[in-house]
C-alpha cells in the first residue's frame, strides 16, 4: 500500500498501487539502435498501462505516477565491449534525467571470461509520464543476446 500526505500535511490517505512485471518470452538478438521487444505482462489485477507485445512499447496512463526499473541481462557478442540502454519516448527521443529517465551503462574494463553476463539497471521515475516508452540499445556490440532474465518491474500509483 502506498500513502501520501493530504493537502494540510497532517494526515495520510491510501493510494491505489499495482506491481507489474514485463518480461521476454524468449531471448532476443539485438545490436545498437535496437529496441527490446518485451512481450509478456504480469499483474494480479488489470493495470492502467498497456504493453504492445509486438514492439515492446509500454503505454503509460497520464493520471498515474510510475517507478520503472529495467534489469538488463545481456550476453555481449564481443566480451571487450561496453553497453548502454536508455528509455525513449514514442518519437524515439531519449528521456533525459531532467524528465526522470536514467540510462543503464556498463563500461568494459578488463576481460573476464569466467564471470557472469553483464547486467545493469535503467530507471524511469515520473509523476507526469510521457505517453509511451521503449527500451533502446544506445551502445551495444552487433548481434548481442538479450536474455530472458531481462525484466521490467513497475510500480503504478494513483495520483
Amino acid at each position: 500500500m502506498t500513502y501520501k500526505l493530504n493537502n494540510t500535511g497532517s494526515t495520510y490517505q491510501s493510494m491505489g498501487t499495482k506491481m507489474i512485471e514485463i518480461t521476454l518470452s524468449a531471448q532476443q538478438t539485438l545490436s545498437v539502435g535496437g529496441i527490446v521487444a518485451f512481450d509478456t505482462l504480469s499483474c494480479e489485477t488489470t493495470p492502467a498501462l498497456s504493453l504492445n507485445t509486438s514492439t515492446g512499447e509500454i503505454t503509460l496512463a497520464s493520471n498515474k505516477s510510475y517507478y520503472i526499473e529495467a534489469s538488463i541481462d545481456v550476453t555481449r557478442s564481443s566480451t571487450s565491449s561496453s553497453f548502454e540502454f536508455a528509455w525513449i519516448d514514442s518519437s524515439g527521443t531519449v528521456i533525459p534525467i531532467s524528465d526522470g529517465g536514467f540510462d543503464a551503462n556498463w563500461v568494459f574494463h578488463t576481460v573476464n571470461t569466467t564471470g557472469p553476463t553483464s547486467t545493469n539497471v535503467a530507471n524511469y521515475v515520473t509523476n507526469s509520464p510521457t505517453s509511451a516508452i521503449r527500451l533502446k540499445a544506445i551502445t551495444l556490440s552487433a548481434a548481442s543476446t538479450i536474455l530472458q532474465g531481462t525484466r521490467v518491474l513497475i510500480i503504478e500509483v494513483d495520483q
